[in-house]
């Protein structure tokens, strides 16, 4: 591939298709400039270190999970299709649990997420402080049922079934939560 032709994007996206053929342990810039035909040195020019490029890729995971939740009219509905979206992803992205640990509690450009997915709740409804916890309690249930639960014989469909069991019961204390609070 020609330097020219490089980009961020591109960089990331052949990352994660790493990622998923080889695992996590595999993904470096050297490994990854071999996939991309260009030597190593021109990937630097586009991702500063494999911090960086971890931090991306977990960026274009988060962001391909928010780009899945449905409209929706009721923040129960949004925090509802957000956890399941986060579930599926971190089923579905091969050692997801393995990345979330490797990047930075605040990677760059979270903070543009973040707001993003504070201000959809708040649109819907929510106070800011309240918004920010049950969407932090919502990626917590699902990240940590999602790596708790790496039985390789799981049925997939039960599982699922299972952790949308807790999600509906978490989103419910919420409900409970937010009703009881005088206006």
């Amino acid at each position: 591939m020609s330097f020219s032709k490089l980009d961020q994007p591109l960089i990331v996206a052949e990352a994660l298709a790493l990622l998923q053929d080889e695992g996590l342990a595999k993904v470096g810039i050297r490994r990854l400039a071999a996939r991309l035909d260009v030597s190593a040195s021109s990937l630097y020019w586009h991702v500063q270190d494999k911090t960086a490029l971890l931090s991306l890729m977990s960026s274009t995971v988060f962001r391909s999970c928010l780009d899945a939740v449905p409209p929706c009219d009721d923040w129960r509905e949004w925090l509802r299709g957000f956890g399941l979206a986060i579930w599926d992803a971190q089923k579905r992205v091969r050692d997801a649990h393995l990345l979330i640990r490797a990047v930075p509690t605040s990677p760059p450009g979270s903070s543009v997420i973040h707001a993003e997915i504070e201000g959809k709740l708040v649109d819907l409804g929510l106070d800011p402080v309240v918004a920010d916890l049950a969407q932090r309690s919502v990626q917590s249930l699902a990240t940590g049922w999602t790596t708790l639960l790496r039985n390789p014989d799981a049925d997939i469909a039960e599982e699922r079934a299972l952790f949308e069991r807790a999600l509906d019961t978490l989103i419910g204390g919420w409900t409970v939560e937010i009703q009881a609070k005088p206006a």
